[in-house]
């Protein structure tokens, strides 16, 4: 099998490459990351032909969407598939938690409900710089 083939994601149009970049650990799950680290791994991934790139609000509180949204203006969106996640909502606190090695300055909260959902979405477009994401997955059920 070639990751960087496509496959469809089940009955709907859109086509995936087997392999994807996630974005948690750009985030900073295990370790803090520059801005021009993850600029340059997006655009690595994207050289080397991956067109899936999956984030959440919930990575580096933000972070790893922000990241994304700028490495990902370079290429043309159409060739691009992007997911991110719904469930957790970002209030902003004072003091980081430390349960990342960076975080920006906001907690998770889990919120399900269509109003959380809603204002999810909204906040990770504008993170990302996009008016929408090709896939939207429900984190931690």
């Amino acid at each position: 099998m070639n990751p960087l083939d496509t496959a469809q994601v089940g009955t709907t149009t859109l086509n995936v490459t087997r392999l994807g970049l996630g974005g948690a650990p750009l985030g900073g799950l295990f370790t803090d990351v520059e801005i021009q680290t993850a600029l340059s791994t997006v655009a690595r991934g994207h050289e080397l032909g991956i067109r899936y790139f999956d984030t959440a609000p919930l990575y580096g509180h933000g972070k790893s969407e922000t990241y994304f949204g700028q490495a990902l203006q370079a290429f043309p969106r159409d060739q691009l598939v992007l997911s991110s996640k719904v469930g957790r909502v970002l209030n902003p606190v004072e003091q980081q938690p430390d349960t990342y090695a960076a975080l920006l300055p906001f907690e998770a909260v889990f919120d399900f409900s269509r109003d959380g959902v809603l204002r999810s979405l909204e906040e990770s477009f504008a993170r990302l710089g996009l008016d929408h994401i090709d896939i939207a997955f429900i984190h931690d059920p």
